[in-house]
């Protein structure tokens, strides 16, 4: 009788499963089906306000993120990215667009980007205004970053009811703090062999210091000086200050803040860094005055939304015409595939391979934002670089925030090389590090012993002494390749290997310096980039064909599905996260890239002083 009784239990609850399995399935692909085949098309409105609302990092090219993990974080995670190309082409058509009569800085979720970025940004809001159209910004208080854009609005106000912590205008200046682990590693008893070429070369410091290197400090300080001169010119010039009267502000913030009350929103207002305070309803009637009103708020489009709406969805592009192509190298450098986010040696060597074939590209530009990484995969991409040039397609670089160490190992032979006047590089040198584990385990009573065949057999053993051998043939293959890096420069900026030795030792130069020593042509724009390999190939009309890592057919269809479907779920539940579950914090950037490093150890050629504190 029992048994029966719990046969019975066990059938019920399977056909309980099985049905909340079916139920569950069908509700997805419910969910699908409306997601693809419901969702109403976008339209401008006839009289409008385009709103520039970036959200998270803005970013030359979107990293690779799982939809499944970005829906279980409620779609508010740290991996929010916008790029910049899509800010830039947006505030572009609105420039020309009968429909939009104003742009307004919604910048609430942007976390940050580097300097180049914002520059290019201001440079586009600029143009925007020879249109004679207008430009407004509200906020509840603006980091450095937002200020940096929102400072280009014609009219610029700050929320009079926000109360945040270190609110209203929050000015920090710049700086570089690594971190640093000789004492930790002292004390977990682990050692790093350091093998380096550069006297300026501080990617190893953190293993074998607990500080930064007065050679460190003084070429830091060189270009950080000289991008904070330019975000200061930026700012006094779009608000009609004073350089005295911006110095002092964010100097003797604490003295001025007590004078304003301890206001910041107030004393934002008395150092005309913002017009005026006012409330969200009033900010709302001042728009609703000047484009109408469209419910209780005012007409509008978003960001997204507007480039839906005005991009076409396939770029047309004619088979038999002239093509300049882009190629987009964003990242820390790796050996083998890599996704989008970063610069795999395979992934981007089988885009310029794919320029170099089709006969219709008559010019590459390298549009390349990378601190550095592997040595051997920066030189398997250059080596492609050269292939194209020797068939008579001109290459052309444009150094987005950063082209340092491997970033301009790639950039070296290009027949003209821009960059943004924020732009950090050069960095020339390499280094290697090899952990030595064996006093660590030998306080954990684990030791290493035994014979091998040759010299070198114990090479890889790391809970062992260092290799004599070994050591030396890791030293002499450092050097090897700090001279072959000179070399390359020397041959690619015509130069003498003496004279790139002097400018190389691992230091970082500004754009500014960099141009004056003959490591970059120009300041100027990815277009401006575009324009001198059209000319560089005598090419008159061309289109621009812009090259990227492509997803399979059946990629494509279940990323769109699984996104598609996730977002409306995500839309149903009100942005929460599923499941109760959350986003684990991310390891330091620096953890993680070392690694990833670790999965092919080699020669490397990176800047680690290139990532800036704002």
């Amino acid at each position: 009788m029992l048994g029966r009784l719990l046969r019975g239990l066990w059938n019920f609850i399977t056909a309980a499963k099985n049905a909340m399995v079916n139920l569950i399935f069908l509700a997805i692909v419910i969910f699908v089906m409306v997601a693809l085949f419901s969702s109403d098309s976008v339209s401008v409105p006839d009289y409008a306000a385009l709103v520039i609302d970036p959200s998270g990092n803005i970013v030359e090219q979107k990293q690779a993120i799982n939809p499944m993990a970005q829906f279980l974080s409620g779609y508010e995670n740290d991996d929010a990215e916008t790029r910049l190309k899509d800010i830039l082409d947006a505030i572009d058509s609105a420039a020309t667009d009968s429909r939009i009569k104003i742009l307004v800085l919604d910048l609430r979720k942007l976390r940050g980007t580097s300097f180049s970025r914002l520059e290019e940004i201001g440079n586009a809001l600029e143009k925007f205004k020879q249109s004679g159209k207008s430009i407004y910004a509200f906020g509840k208080s603006y980091s450095q970053s937002q200020y940096y854009i929102a400072a280009h609005a014609n009219e610029l106000f700050l929320d009079k009811h926000s109360h945040q912590l270190l609110g209203g205008v929050f000015l920090t200046g710049l700086g570089v703090y690594p971190m640093y682990y000789k004492s930790a590693l002292e004390k977990l008893k682990i050692r790093f062999h350091i093998y380096k070429a550069g006297r300026y070369k501080s990617a190893v410091e953190p293993y074998e210091r607990d500080d930064m290197s007065p050679e460190s400090k003084l070429a830091t300080k060189t270009w950080l000086d000289q991008l904070w001169s330019n975000y200061v010119q930026t700012i006094v010039t779009q608000r009609e200050i004073s350089e005295d009267s911006f110095n002092r502000y964010t100097n003797r913030y604490d003295e001025l803040l007590s004078a304003a009350e301890n206001d910041p929103n107030l004393l934002a207002v008395q150092q005309d860094l913002v017009d005026d305070l006012m409330t969200r309803s009033e900010w709302i009637t001042v728009l609703q005055d000047i484009v109408g009103k469209n419910g209780n708020s005012y007409s509008h489009i978003g960001l997204q939304d507007y480039l839906a709406a005005t991009r076409a969805q396939i770029p047309k592009i004619s088979p038999g015409s002239n093509k300049i192509a882009v190629i987009t190298a964003t990242g820390t450098i790796y050996d083998g595939e890599w996704p989008a986010g970063y610069i795999g040696s395979e992934s981007i060597s089988k885009l310029i391979r794919q320029a170099r074939e089709d006969t219709t590209v008559k010019a590459l530009v390298m549009r390349i934002d990378s601190p550095g990484g592997s040595a051997s995969a920066a030189e398997q991409i250059r080596n492609e670089l050269i292939l194209t040039q020797e068939q008579g397609k001109p290459i052309v670089v444009s150094m987005g925030s950063y082209a340092a160490s491997g970033g301009y190992w790639i950039s070296a032979n290009a027949n003209k090389i821009f960059a943004a006047s924020t732009t950090i590089t050069g960095s020339i040198g390499v280094f290697a590090t090899l952990p030595a584990l064996d006093q660590a385990a030998a306080e954990l009573g684990i030791h290493s012993d035994g014979v091998g065949t040759t010299a070198l057999s114990d090479s890889n053993n790391l809970l062992g002494a260092l290799n004599p051998v070994f050591d030396q043939a890791i030293s002499k293959s450092v050097e090897f390749t700090y001279k072959k890096f000179i070399n390359l420069v020397a041959s690619g900026r015509n130069m003498s290997p003496r004279q790139v030795d002097t400018l190389a030792q691992g230091r970082v130069w500004s754009a500014t310096d960099a141009i004056k020593h003959g490591l970059v042509d120009a300041i100027g724009s990815l277009d401006d980039a575009i324009d001198s390999a059209a000319l560089l190939a005598d090419v008159g009309a061309y289109e621009v064909l812009y090259l990227e890592k492509t997803l399979s057919s059946k990629e494509k269809l279940l990323n769109e599905i699984l996104n598609s479907s996730l977002q409306l779920i995500h839309r149903v539940t009100g942005g929460r996260e599923m499941f109760g579950l959350t986003t684990l914090t991310a390891a330091s950037t620096e953890v993680k890239e070392l690694l990833r490093m670790t999965r092919s150890p080699g020669i490397y050629s990176r800047c680690l002083d290139c990532r800036v504190t704002d």
